[in-house]
C-alpha cells in the first residue's frame, strides 16, 4: 500500500510498464517518478545502466526513499532519487527519458493536494506536457527515447501538435480504454532535423508561425536569437531555395533578415523581432512614421530596380516590421523575377488604402490618394529617383 499523498500504480503506470520493459536501456531518467514502480522496472533491466527518479512531491521522494532502505527497490544500486520540478534539478543527458505526467484538465470538484498535482496538468490538462517538452531536447541523447503517456481527455491533437511544434518525430506505443478515456503512450524522437540543428549548437526551438509553404520556429544560436524555416510540404524544397537564393541577394541590399546558412529542407536567419505597422503608427509621431515608411518605399525601390517583385507590399501586414525606427521586410518565399516589378505601386496602394489613410489621418497627416496613385502610375512607367521622390513628398 502506497502512502497517502504518494500517487499509487494504477492503469496508466501499469500501460506504461509494458513500454518501459521493452525499451528502457542506458542511463534512464523518470521524470514524476510518484512510488517508484516504473524506475524499479527499469533498473532491473540488464540494457540499463543507472536510473534517476525525481519527482516535485516531498512525499515521494521520502516514500522511494524509504523503499530503498528496505531493499525494495530492486537493483537499488542503480536508482538515485531526486527532488525535481521537471527538469529544475537535472543535469547530463539521458538515453531513455520516462514521463506519466499529471494530464487531466482542471475539475473544481477535486480536492487539492499532492494527489491532484499528480493528476491535473493544468487547466487544459496539457500544460505540464507542454512544460517538459520545452526542455526536453537538452536532457535528451541525440538517438535517445521519451516514453510519454496521456490521456484522450489531454488532447490527443493538442499533444501531438506541442511534439511537433519541437521538432520531435513521435509515434503511438500502445493504448488503453477505460471507461471514460483512452490511454495513450507515445515514443517521441529527435528528428533529423532537430539532430542537424543540435550539431550546429542550436537550442531551445518552439514553433513560431506558419508560412505559406513553411513552418517558422524560433531558436537561439549561442545567444543570439535564429529563425528556422522548415518545409512542410513537397513544394517547400523548392520554395526554401528560392528564399536562400533572394535573402542573399537581398542582403547585399540591406533588406531582409541576415541569412546564415541553409540545409536541403531548412535555413537559418536573423530572428526579426519588431512592431507590426499598425501598432508602430499607434504608438509614434508624424516625424517618426512619415520615416519609416521612405524607408520602406526606399526598400521596395530597390527590389524593382533589381527587377524582382515580393508580391505582399500591397497588405504588408504581416511581411513589414519596425526595427529600431527602421522597416524591416520578411517572408520572401514568393519573392520572383520580372521585367514588371509592382514593389513600389502596391506599398503606395497600401499607404493610399482606406484603413491605412484614416490611420495616418489620425497622426496629422494630409494624404491626397489620387495624387499619390497617379504619381505611383508615373513612376511605374519611368522607375527612377526623382519619381519615387514624388511620391514620398506627398507623404505629409
Amino acid at each position: 500500500m502506497v502512502e497517502k499523498s504518494v500517487y499509487e500504480p494504477r492503469e496508466d503506470t501499469f500501460l506504461m510498464a509494458t513500454q518501459v520493459k521493452k525499451l528502457a536501456k542506458g542511463k534512464v531518467l523518470e521524470i514524476g517518478a510518484g512510488s517508484g514502480y516504473l524506475s524499479d522496472i527499469a533498473a532491473q533491466k540488464k540494457a540499463v545502466k543507472s536510473v534517476t527518479a525525481c519527482d516535485i512531491n516531498p512525499h515521494s521522494i521520502a516514500y522511494m526513499q524509504k523503499q530503498e532502505r528496505k531493499g525494495k527497490l530492486a537493483f537499488r544500486k542503480k536508482i538515485k532519487i531526486i527532488k525535481s520540478d521537471l527538469f529544475s534539478t537535472i543535469k547530463g543527458k539521458y538515453a531513455t527519458i520516462i514521463f506519466n505526467p499529471p494530464y487531466l484538465p482542471e475539475d473544481d470538484r477535486e480536492g487539492g493536494g499532492w494527489l491532484k498535482k499528480a493528476t491535473t496538468g493544468g487547466k487544459k490538462g496539457w500544460e505540464t506536457i507542454q512544460n517538459f517538452l520545452n526542455n526536453l531536447a537538452e536532457f535528451l541523447e541525440t538517438n535517445g527515447k521519451t516514453l510519454l503517456l496521456f490521456s484522450s481527455l489531454t488532447n490527443k491533437a493538442k499533444v501531438e501538435e506541442l511534439i511537433a511544434n519541437r521538432l520531435f518525430d513521435y509515434k503511438k506505443l500502445s493504448q488503453k480504454k477505460l471507461p471514460f478515456e483512452m490511454l495513450y503512450v507515445y515514443e517521441i524522437t529527435k528528428s533529423k532535423v532537430l539532430k542537424d540543428l543540435e550539431k550546429k549548437k542550436i537550442t531551445q526551438i518552439r514553433k513560431f508561425a506558419h508560412g505559406h509553404r513553411g513552418i517558422v520556429y524560433q531558436a537561439l544560436m549561442g545567444k543570439k536569437k535564429v529563425a528556422i524555416k522548415v518545409q512542410k510540404d513537397k513544394k517547400g524544397p523548392d520554395r526554401i531555395r528560392n528564399e536562400v537564393n533572394w535573402l542573399k541577394e537581398l542582403n547585399k541590399k540591406n533588406i531582409g533578415p541576415k541569412f546564415i546558412f541553409t540545409d536541403k529542407t531548412y535555413f537559418v536567419m536573423e530572428f526579426v523581432e519588431g512592431q507590426k505597422i499598425w501598432d508602430y503608427i499607434a504608438a509614434n509621431d508624424k516625424t517618426s512614421i512619415k520615416k519609416i515608411i521612405k524607408n520602406a518605399f526606399s526598400q521596395c525601390a530597390k527590389m524593382d530596380q533589381i527587377g524582382v517583385t515580393k508580391e505582399e507590399m500591397h497588405h504588408p501586414i504581416k511581411h513589414l516590421l519596425i526595427v529600431d525606427d527602421r522597416a524591416k521586410l520578411i517572408d520572401f518565399e514568393r519573392c520572383r523575377r520580372t521585367k514588371d516589378p509592382k514593389n513600389v505601386t502596391q506599398f503606395a496602394q497600401f499607404i493610399t488604402s482606406t484603413s491605412f489613410l484614416v490611420a495616418l489621418m489620425g497622426k496629422g497627416f494630409t494624404i491626397n490618394q489620387d495624387k499619390i496613385r497617379r504619381l505611383a502610375k508615373i513612376y511605374k512607367s519611368n522607375m527612377c529617383d526623382r519619381n519615387l521622390d514624388k511620391i514620398i513628398k506627398e507623404v505629409k
